[in-house]
């Protein structure tokens, strides 16, 4: 008998990731040698320079090199990380916003351009509040993930966005984009979950939705979308060398994230006092499962990104979403 191959694994430990994290499930014939981390930029970058094998990836650099053949990765249809961004934009309470469409023409930043949370956030803006791409000036602290390696991003926006660098000693990208808000350089800025601590504990900023919940669930019951983040992503040459492996890791993805639900329902919680309400509560939101996996059942929101993508410039062509992912996994369900 062959011994097994090891494969370098990374990911942050989400509740429907656990059990493979632990060892409990795995694959037959892989060693699945775990890396978890909370350093997402670091996690992508991982990738994307070929430490890992397989790994999270940001959904909107997976479409940047993909749409211009240069990805050396290919996804599958899971999703690890969901998650509406209405709360994650905040303005300088100085400026008196009191509807998302006063911010047309003004001073919009972010950490990165090519970032799924920012894309979401600059399409939703645009979208659903009337929000000009044309006349807002928009601000980043980087392009990528990992500027230090593909410094010279070529990002060319169809919707006549203008994009300019955020300029202040900031020590990182986050410390500049937060820096450019508090210090007004930009009127509004869109974070993830590492910024929100620093923007709530700020007196002069407030969150642009201050009942984001509220809009979030409208947001879905009128377009049926929970944003996508990231993607399971593996190396293209080693899915060449084990064809079987794609479809192994969309079955063993799925096991662990049904064993996560069954899990969640019944062991008592540290954070949460009624954990069981909450699940009810969103479930009427919801109505079925939104971290379903597979592509079909996702095709709704993958277009609704890969339109916003080709608007900004992030992706060099039109594509579709069969091109993101592994043709053994395209067709696959839970």
């Amino acid at each position: 008998m062959a011994p097994p191959v090891t494969i370098k694994l990374a990911s942050r430990a989400y509740d429907g990731i656990l059990p493979i994290l632990r060892g409990q499930m795995g694959i037959p014939g892989f060693d699945l040698d775990i890396i978890e981390t909370e350093d997402v930029p670091a996690m992508f970058a991982g990738m994307f320079k070929g430490k890992y094998d397989v790994s999270e990836m940001s959904l909107g650099e997976l479409i940047y090199y993909t749409s211009r053949n240069l990805a050396d990765f290919v996804a599958i249809p899971v999703f690890p990380s969901r998650m509406f961004r209405h709360g994650f934009i905040f303005c300088r309470k100085a400026l008196d916003i009191k509807n998302p469409t006063e911010l047309g023409g003004k001073k919009i930043g972010f950490l990165r351009w090519v970032q799924t949370a920012a894309i979401w956030m600059r399409g939703m803006l645009v979208d659903e509040y009337d929000v000009s791409a044309r006349d807002t000036r928009w601000y980043v602290s980087s392009m990528h993930h990992w500027d230090d390696a593909d410094p010279g991003a070529t990002v060319v926006p169809r919707d006549g966005s203008a994009i300019q660098r955020i300029q202040n000693s900031g020590k990182s990208t986050s410390e500049r984009a937060c820096r450019a808000l508090f210090d007004g350089e930009v009127d509004a800025l869109g974070v993830t979950e590492s910024q929100l601590p620093l923007l709530l504990a700020n007196s002069e900023v407030k969150r642009l939705f201050e009942n984001s919940r509220e809009v979030e669930e409208n947001y879905f019951r009128k377009t049926k979308i929970l944003p996508i983040m990231h993607v399971m992503a593996l190396k293209k040459d080693l899915a060449e060398r084990h064809p079987e492996l794609p479809g192994e890791l969309f079955r063993v993805f799925s096991e662990s994230k049904r064993w996560a639900q069954r899990w969640r329902r019944t062991i008592p919680s540290l954070v949460e006092a009624w954990p069981n309400q909450t699940l009810d509560e969103e479930g009427q939101v919801f109505e079925t499962d939104p971290w379903v996996y597979g592509l079909e059942v996702n095709r709704h929101v993958l277009n609704k990104f890969l339109s916003y993508c080709y608007a900004q410039g992030i992706s060099a062509r039109k594509i579709a979403p069969e091109e993101l992912f592994h043709s053994g996994t395209v067709n696959l369900t839970e």
